[in-house]
């Protein structure tokens, strides 16, 4: 599956190879794990209500001193599973540009798109739910779309749309119901 990173969620860590003698534990054995998370105080918590990550090892085109350069770009991944408790998602190998994804990472939060009643119709049923964090007012939710898939907020409908006026190729956009390309069906 080619996944195109459009954004990341709020909450990295790492994990590093066990042998302190291997010069290669920060590097080659090195895993980095991005997942949705909200503020709480100085810190970035997960309050999952549906829990899930996405894996980087450090091999496979992405530096973790430099995570932004990713954003835009097209990978290889793992089809998504659900292993120990949550959904995971590995990113193996960078793609060169010419790749065309089958899915987006979308990161949405309710400051950027409003809130999201997930105890409704909420999404098409064609996109993918990898995270969702949720505490008090604050919410922030990792998903794969594709072209022209929707979420609903308070706001309205959002649609990923793609076209060369995007940023990286691909956005989220606010679109009403009648505009709305393939329909509510999903």
């Amino acid at each position: 599956m080619r996944v195109k990173i459009l954004n990341f969620g709020s909450n990295w860590w790492g994990r590093f190879g066990s042998d302190l003698n291997d010069p290669y534990r920060f590097s080659r054995r090195g895993a980095y794990f991005n997942s949705t998370g909200v503020r709480c105080g100085r810190k970035i918590r997960r309050h999952w209500i549906v829990s899930g990550l996405i894996r980087f090892n450090a091999v496979g085109g992405f530096s973790p001193h430099f995570p932004m350069r990713a954003v835009g770009q097209t990978f290889i991944c793992s089809e998504p599973t659900f292993a120990f408790g949550g959904n995971r998602v590995l990113f193996q190998q960078k793609l060169s540009e010419a790749e065309s994804p089958d899915f987006f990472l979308v990161v949405v939060s309710n400051s950027r798109c409003g809130d999201i009643d997930f105890n409704g119709m909420w999404r098409a049923e064609s996109v993918l739910t990898i995270a969702v964090s949720c505490l008090r007012e604050k919410q922030e939710v990792m998903l794969l779309m594709r072209p022209n898939d929707w979420i609903i907020s308070r706001l309205g409908i959002w649609q990923l749309r793609v076209g060369p006026d995007f940023l990286h190729g691909a956005g989220l956009q606010l679109v009403d119901e009648s505009d709305l390309a393939g329909g509510m069906a999903g």
